[in-house]
């Protein structure tokens, strides 16, 4: 279950606090009536504040924005033309000295830089701690020191309100009512520009101010501010000709924000400042750092993303690898345990192949040349009587044959009559023993040509 954050926003004004509660889940936020009302009029700022807090129970859910009146504090417009907004911000953070009509450590002080046109321009924000400093020791007394957010000027939170809405029309400026006297706030089309008091004297009107004011102000706000659009705090009838208007009736999208009033007041400013991550303006002890996200350069995110982008497909295709990897060691460990129950089969096997290959040899002996015993047979009839076969050797398409008896000569004329025998010849002297008998070696080529090696004797 999503739990409802609260937003609580106090408008500082001495003469009676402005509070209002903004609930919210998943971005939508709409207002509160709250369950006490505070009558602490007569009592100091900081009594009163402090009645507000202790009724509030300490929540984390809870961020408390404080809303500050423009006479409690000092803005300056400084000029930079040559430098960049952050580089003039660091400018004037380091110098502040230079720019303020107290001593350092008797304020507190803050800036925002935007462009106007070509140069940079800073708004230096600046609070004397005599002010602030019984503010938040009241906050921190009371529970309430880890929920404090922004403290900033009440039309710092006018100006977000209007941003918020589609249908506001910019650069614009609005007219505030904040206790006896008036102020104009000036919202820029990329942020708001400041504020300015109202000079009113007994006998002038509001109209009279803000023609004196505009003649000092840059341009658009020196045409706008004659006439300003929006008006807060019981401003509306200040200008008869051409009255400004409340932003609850002015704009549509902001009837569930502002409550049951049906107006904007300084106290719902003062809640908005909550709904910005890093407002313009907000005083605190030490440097305030600006959320990471808001601190990369356009270069920066682009490059960021590249390389976000290069390790989410490197990764991918990585994590691809890593599966064929695994993949390929699963089957190299499958063929390995094939071939451990194949190895017997293809033993077998080879062993069939060499005894196909020595029939194979067979056969092509007993074809390509004439059979033993046809070879025999032959020998045995063309032989003459009186001579006798002593070695018989048949050695591939070679037969060479020892005999002894009768004549060599008429007993290789008659072998020479088989067509079986091919180039009878003597391969060695014929020799007579004592009673006369011939011995001799006779070589012959055996028809049919090539075949095996066969040794018969």
């Amino acid at each position: 279950m999503v739990r409802e954050r609260e937003i609580t926003g106090i408008y500082l004004d001495e003469s009676k606090l402005d509070v209002f509660c903004l609930k919210g889940r998943f971005g939508k936020w709409s207002s509160v009536q709250l369950p006490y009302k505070f009558d602490d009029a007569g009592r100091s700022l900081a009594e009163q504040l402090k009645g507000v807090l202790q009724a509030i129970r300490p929540s984390r859910r809870r961020k408390i924005c404080l809303a500050l009146p423009r006479k409690t504090l000092f803005l300056r417009e400084l000029s930079f033309p040559q430098l960049e907004p952050d580089e003039a911000t660091d400018a004037v953070r380091m110098g502040i000295g230079l720019h303020i009509h107290l001593k350092p450590d008797e304020i507190y002080h803050d800036q925002w830089a935007f462009k106007r046109g070509d140069e940079t321009i800073v708004l230096l924000a600046y609070i004397p701690r005599s002010f602030l400093d019984p503010v938040l020791r009241v906050v921190h007394e009371t529970g309430h020191g880890k929920s404090l957010g922004p403290i900033s000027p009440a039309t710092l939170g006018l100006d977000i309100l209007l941003r918020s809405s589609a249908e506001a029309s910019l650069p614009c400026v609005s007219l505030g009512r904040q206790g006896d006297g008036w102020c104009v706030s000036l919202h820029g089309v990329y942020g708001w520009e400041g504020s300015h008091s109202v000079s009113v004297s007994d006998e002038e009107d509001v109209s009279m101010g803000l023609q004196k004011l505009a003649q000092h102000l840059p341009f658009p706000f020196s045409k706008l501010a004659i006439a300003p659009v929006y008006a807060v705090g019981d401003s509306s009838t200040a200008i008869p000709d051409t009255p400004p208007k409340d932003p609850y009736n002015a704009i549509k999208d902001l009837l569930s924000i502002c409550g049951q009033e049906g107006k904007v007041t300084w106290g719902l400013c003062a809640a908005l400042l909550g709904l910005s991550s890093y407002p313009a303006i907000s005083f605190q002890e030490g440097i305030r750092r600006k959320p990471f996200r808001l601190s990369i350069k356009p270069y920066q995110f682009v490059v960021g993303a590249a390389v976000a982008a290069f390790i989410l497909v490197t990764g991918f295709q990585g994590l691809q690898f890593q599966q064929r990897v695994h993949s390929i060691h699963k089957m190299e460990q499958d063929v390995e345990e094939l071939q451990e129950r194949l190895s017997p089969m293809l033993n077998t096997r080879k062993q069939l192949e060499q005894i196909e290959n020595q029939l194979k040899d067979l056969g092509d002996f007993r074809v390509e040349r004439p059979a033993e015993l046809k070879v025999l047979k032959a020998i045995a009839e063309l032989t003459p009587p009186q001579t006798w076969i002593k070695n018989f050797n048949i050695k591939k398409d070679r037969l060479k044959v020892t005999a002894e008896g009768g004549s060599a000569v008429k007993t290789m004329g008659k072998w020479r009559q088989s067509p079986l025998f091919l180039e009878v010849k003597l391969i060695s002297p014929v020799t007579k023993d004592r009673q006369q008998r011939e011995r001799f070696t006779v070589e012959m080529k055996l028809a049919g040509g090539k075949g095996g090696a066969s040794d018969g004797n």
